[in-house]
């Protein structure tokens, strides 16, 4: 299932924040996130509910600090609290620094980078799809020397990442590359709060697949419902590859990527395709009568 915040729960957040001392160095308001995936909790502690996660080499506004948490809120405007270790503490120069910086996107669901330009070498870090690095020399046709956000150097396969501008693709090719992205996550565990390409709940799936090609779309499914485009829910001739499609009993709780006609792919449990239609081997009855809306966004 999906989640969305409570608005009493944000409301709380933001009187919280504009009530409390800023952090402790006044220029350093930002952290850029130096670890595969980081988790965002609802309180200062690994024990509390996961609200969210970030990817390495993207920011976060800091807030306020307790013990060795910070309150942080992410680009899109989640509010929650990340361990110190998470992230590199910026300023806003250095944070422009970094966003102006030649950088490449991992495009692996999990991957390495190491030491030397040798599989066998020591690790550096694991990495996830969409992580960035910034970009250093062509070792050689198969490596590239890249650096974490928080300095550290090592190198990794040119065929595990892209430059992190995104490519201008067609209507077409983006269709089919949405879909190769998701059907790479395939049998990906779920997790409450995930959004990464080795965990996610189903969002989670969706804006870590969008992301892989640029597209910045809503934190939840009831937000990605109210972006994009309209597509008609009676005329499946109509629906896409790439196209998201809603589902909830009453209100929208969960998100599918279209495959094209009435197959779809999302994280239920585990990421696995799913049909609408009665004479696929994939059809499952229940989906039908819990069909919302469908949008489109590119």
């Amino acid at each position: 299932m999906f989640k969305c915040l409570g608005l009493l729960a944000v409301v709380i957040s933001l009187f919280f924040i504009t009530n409390c001392s800023a952090v402790d160095v006044p220029d350093v308001n930002y952290g850029i996130i130096c670890v595969p995936a980081a988790n965002l909790r609802g309180a200062a502690t690994h024990e509390t509910e996961l609200y969210d996660q970030e990817i390495m080499g993207y920011p976060v506004k800091l807030l306020q600090k307790q013990d060795n948490w910070y309150q942080v809120q992410m680009e899109y405007g989640y509010v929650g609290w990340m361990n110190e270790k998470s992230f590199v503490q910026v300023n806003a120069v250095q944070l422009i620094h970094w966003k102006n910086s030649p950088k490449v996107r991992v495009t692996k669901v999990f991957g390495f980078v190491y030491s030397k330009p040798d599989t066998s070498s020591q690790p550096v870090t694991n990495v996830v799809m969409n992580v960035l690095l910034k970009k250093g020399e062509k070792v050689n046709n198969k490596w590239l020397k890249v650096e974490t956000p928080d300095g550290r150097a090592g190198f990794l396969q040119k065929q595990d990442c892209v430059d992190a501008v995104a490519k201008e693709l067609s209507k077409e090719e983006m269709s089919k590359s949405i879909v190769e992205t998701a059907k790479m996550m395939m049998g990906v565990p779920y997790l409450w709060g995930g959004k990464s390409s080795v965990s996610c709940d189903c969002s989670g799936l969706t804006s870590t697949v969008f992301r892989a090609h640029g597209i910045a779309i809503g934190r939840d499914s009831c937000k990605q419902a109210t972006e994009g485009k309209a597509v008609d829910i009676n005329d499946f001739t109509k629906v896409q590859p790439g196209d998201l499609i809603f589902f909830g009993k009453e209100s929208i709780s969960h998100v599918a990527i279209s495959l094209g006609g009435k197959d779809f792919i999302h994280q239920s449990g585990c990421v696995h395709i799913t049909s609408l239609d009665p004479n696929s081997p994939y059809y499952e009855e229940s989906y039908g009568k819990k069909l919302k809306v469908i949008r489109r966004f590119f």
